[in-house]
């Protein structure tokens, strides 16, 4: 898909989505690497659809919505009011810098310091957690690389979450990320995503070092945090 084909296909969905759900329909957020330039011709087209309530009759129009062709390619979050009241951080900040609001004003307040410091940690904790886990369990586990490859994911947007607590500045793409982390070791963590395609059989014959990688990176960023609270 071209930029010009992905922008279409937002118009012709938010007119779908605000004719289905009419008042019950609070905001349409477009987020996600078409939003921030880092898309390739491959990419899902990312939203988050927000409504007053969500019961089943809401989550079956918008499963009938998704299964037509030309909605094939989105990722939609969807989200009721009490669920945005009762939201854990996580990945907020997407919401915020570099996506854009299609229908409707985004209520979210921006993350606080507190809130990110609670966000670091947990993504440092699952991806230390599965490192482990996937390292000492390999015959039970199944799809070690794939499962690996999201906790990568979460770590990039801890990174990026952990530059903004110190900067003040949110690394909105990977390349600016790159440019305002100090430590290789976490730059190497977005070249492993950034290259995955091209690494992956490698990790799927032995995903150790990708593993131990995860593991360091844990331990790194939790202890970085320590020492500048």
């Amino acid at each position: 898909m071209t930029k010009a084909e992905v922008q279409t296909l937002l118009k012709r969905f938010v007119n779908v989505i605000k004719k289905t759900y009419g008042k019950n329909l609070v905001f349409i957020i477009h987020h996600g690497s078409w939003a921030t330039g880092e898309a390739n011709s491959e990419s899902d087209i990312d939203t988050l659809v927000m409504l007053e309530k969500i019961s089943k009759r809401e989550l079956v129009k918008l499963r009938d919505i998704l299964n037509k062709k030309e909605f094939e390619k989105f990722t939609v979050l969807l989200f009721s009011r009490l669920d945005m009241d009762n939201f854990v951080p996580f990945a907020k900040q997407q919401f915020h810098y570099g996506a854009k609001v299609l229908y409707g004003k985004c209520p979210l307040p921006e993350p606080s310091r507190e809130e990110m410091l609670i966000e670091i940690k947990k993504i440092a904790n699952t991806v230390g957690y599965w490192s482990k886990f996937l390292f000492t369990h390999q015959k039970q586990a199944e799809n070690i690389t794939r499962k690996i490859y999201w906790r990568f994911r979460e770590a990039i947007i801890a990174l990026k979450v952990f530059v903004h607590w110190k900067t003040g500045e949110f690394p909105v793409t990977k390349k600016r990320l790159k440019e305002l982390l100090e430590d290789p070791k976490d730059k190497e963590i977005v070249e492993i995503i950034e290259n995955w395609e091209k690494n992956k059989d490698k990790y799927e014959k032995n995903p150790d070092p990708l593993l131990i990688k995860g593991l360091d990176f844990s331990q790194r960023i939790l202890k970085e945090i320590n020492r500048k609270m």
